[in-house]
């Protein structure tokens, strides 16, 4: 059977979540890279591969090194260039045109960008947390285009966590705050929502149940919202 290292031989293979491998993939994982060989299940035979390997990250693997939970030796070998990309809530005003362009991706428009949003939705998207960075966003925006049946997408087709939600007010009134505090809160509100349904809640912020249960692990919350 083809795998995906065959498959992306002479090209570039993008591995997401590599902080979600599993330590016994982890060192299969350490293993072709190191040698450049893999071998088909089944087969007997190994055969080299050139494979550019692009990995992806929500987690700290330095943390997780230290946890025990990840390899050092593959975190060194997978870190030979890094790139370090903020979280969607440090970049607001990106919020407009990664809105837009999804918005196409989900529906067909021939409608100028200006068009698809209304002032009162970017602003409504601006003013939130985003736990789940890009992938909550994309969540929101499909949850939109199923509700509207012709742009411009309104506050009143997001999803019900921003409805009538003024956060820039409520957060300048509840002072300093981490961004963890921030992520936190709204983690902790998406519970609420939903009676403590942790995978409502993951569903809802755009991250899978796994990721939701690390960053209440994360915090030491998790046990208070059980």
């Amino acid at each position: 059977r083809v795998g995906l290292f065959e498959v992306a031989n002479g090209g570039t293979l993008f591995l997401d979540e590599i902080g979600e491998l599993p330590k016994s993939m982890q060192a299969k994982l350490l293993r072709v890279l190191e040698s450049g060989e893999i071998r088909r299940v089944g087969d007997n035979e190994s055969f080299k591969v050139d494979v550019r390997v692009v990995c992806a990250t929500h987690r700290q693997l330095e943390e997780m090194v230290q946890a025990d939970e990840f390899r050092e030796d593959l975190m060194f070998r997978i870190n030979t260039f890094e790139i370090m990309l903020p979280t969607l809530r440090e970049r607001l005003d990106d919020i407009p045109e990664l809105a837009c362009h999804m918005f196409r991706r989900f529906r067909k428009s021939n409608l100028p960008d200006e068009r698809l949003f209304s002032p009162e939705a970017i602003a409504a998207l601006q003013a939130h947390v985003w736990p789940g960075n890009v992938r909550e966003l994309a969540n929101v925006i499909e949850h939109a285009c199923i509700l509207c049946d012709e742009p411009p997408i309104a506050p009143e087709h997001l999803p019900s966590r921003f409805a009538s939600r003024q956060l820039r007010p409520q957060l300048a009134a509840l002072g300093p705050m981490s961004l963890r505090e921030l992520e936190l809160k709204a983690i902790h509100e998406s519970l609420e929502r939903h009676h403590g349904n942790k995978a409502k809640a993951a569903d809802e912020l755009g991250v899978s149940l796994k990721t939701l249960y690390n960053k209440l692990n994360q915090t030491g919350a998790l046990e208070k919202s059980a």
